[in-house]
C-alpha cells in the first residue's frame, strides 16, 4: 500500500536530490529511497539516531553505480516518515517489524544491511527474521548485546543525564540536544549550514522528535530496562549468522560506540572481517567519510556475494 509524503524543500534537493517513496507499515507510513537497478542485490543503508536517510547521501551513487539497488528508509518517528508522539509507537520490536513489513513488501530476497547506530541492532533483528533471504551484513559503529556499557553510556555527563525522567525531557525536548545539534556538533569534518539543516529540519514541527528521546531510554544497561529482551533475543541468535559475510568498519575516534565495542562484536561474530579503522571520523562516520566507507562496501560486496541476485 502506498502513501503520500511531505514534498522536500527547495533548498535541500540539490543535497538530496533522490525522490524518496512511501509505504504503509503496520499502518504507519514509512518513507524510503530505492535507486539503482531493481533487479540487482538489495543494500538496506539503515541510519540512528537522531538521523534519517539524508546521512548516507554519499553512499547513494558510489552504489549504484557498482549495479547494486539501493533502500535506505527513514524510521518511523524519524526523516520524511510517520512521527508517533507516543513511546508505546517507537520500541525497538516496532522498529524491526516495520523493516520486516519493508522487506516483505519489497519482495528483497539476496539483501544486505549496513547498520550504523539503531541500525545495528534493528537491521540485523529483522533480518534474522528473514534469515533465508539475507546475503551480507556490514555493521559500522553499533552494538548487538547486553552486558557491556561503555563510558559514554554510564556517564552522569551527558548520557545519563540526558536519559534522566524530567532533566532528560528539558535537554531533548525545550534544548534539543540531539534533534538541533546532534551531528552537526559532532561533525569532524566541518559541515556546511545547509548540511546542518538537512538533518535539522525533520524535527521542525513541535514534538516531532519523540524518537530522538526514546531511542536513548530503549538502550538496555542493566537486565530489566526497556530494549533488555528485545537486544538479547538477538545476542542469542548471533551464532545462526556463522555462514553471513560480515564486515566491521569502525571510526575509533567515536565516543558513543567506542573501539570496545567493535572488540565484542568480533568475539560474538568471529568469522566476521575487521574491524577496518576509519580515521577522522566520529559516531556519524558516514557524514564525515562517506565516499571511503561506500568504497570499502563496494569492495567487499564485490569480493563476497556480487552485485547480481
Amino acid at each position: 500500500m502506498k502513501r503520500e509524503i511531505a514534498p522536500k524543500p527547495d533548498w535541500l534537493k540539490p543535497l538530496y536530490p533522490w525522490q524518496q517513496q512511501a509505504i504503509v507499515v503496520n499502518g504507519r507510513t514509512m518513507a524510503y529511497l530505492d535507486e539503482g537497478d531493481g533487479k540487482a542485490r538489495p543494500v538496506l543503508l539503515l541510519h540512528g539516531n537522531p538521523t534519517w536517510s539524508f546521512l548516507y547521501r554519499d553512499f547513494i551513487e558510489p552504489l549504484t553505480q557498482a549495479r547494486y539497488r539501493v533502500i535506505a528508509p527513514d524510521w518511523i518517528g524519524s526523516g520524511y516518515s510517520d512521527h508517533p508522539r507516543i513511546d508505546a509507537a517507537l520500541t525497538m520490536a516496532h522498529h524491526i517489524a516495520d523493516l520486516v513489513s519493508l522487506i516483505d513488501q519489497l519482495q528483497l530476497r539476496g539483501f544486505v544491511i549496513v547498520g550504523q547506530d539503531w541500525g545495528g541492532p534493528q537491521g540485523v533483528g529483522a533480518a534474522l527474521q528473514r534469515r533465508e533471504r539475507l546475503a551480507a551484513l556490514v555493521l559500522m559503529n553499533t552494538w548487538l548485546f547486553t552486558g557491556y556499557v561503555g563510558r559514554f553510556h554510564s556517564s552522569p555527563r551527558p548520557w545519563t543525564t540526558w536519559h534522566a525522567p524530567l532533566i532528560g525531557q528539558y535537554f531533548m525536548k525545550r534544548l534539543k540536544v540531539l534533534s538541533q545539534h546532534g551531528p552537526s556538533v559532532t561533525t569532524k569534518r566541518g559541515m556546511t549550514e545547509d548540511e546542518a539543516r538537512g538533518y535539522h529540519h525533520v524535527y521542525g514541527e513541535p514534538d516531532s522528535d519523540h524518537v530522538v528521546l526514546t531511542w536513548p531510554r530503549t538502550i538496555p544497561m542493566r537486565e530489566g530496562d526497556r530494549g533488555w529482551d528485545d537486544m538479547l533475543a538477538i545476542e542469542r541468535r548471533l551464532p545462526e549468522l556463522a555462514q553471513v559475510p560480515t564486515i566491521l568498519l569502525w571510526a575509533p575516534e567515536d565516543n558513543v560506540f567506542t573501539i570496545e565495542y567493535a572488540n565484542r562484536l568480533k568475539e560474538l561474530l568471529p568469522h566476521a572481517e575487521g574491524p577496518i579503522t576509519f580515521d577522522r571520523a566520529a559516531h556519524f562516520l558516514q557524514d564525515d567519510r562517506g565516499p571511503d566507507l561506500a568504497h570499502a562496501i563496494v569492495k567487499f560486496l564485490n569480493r563476497t556475494v556480487g552485485r547480481l541476485l
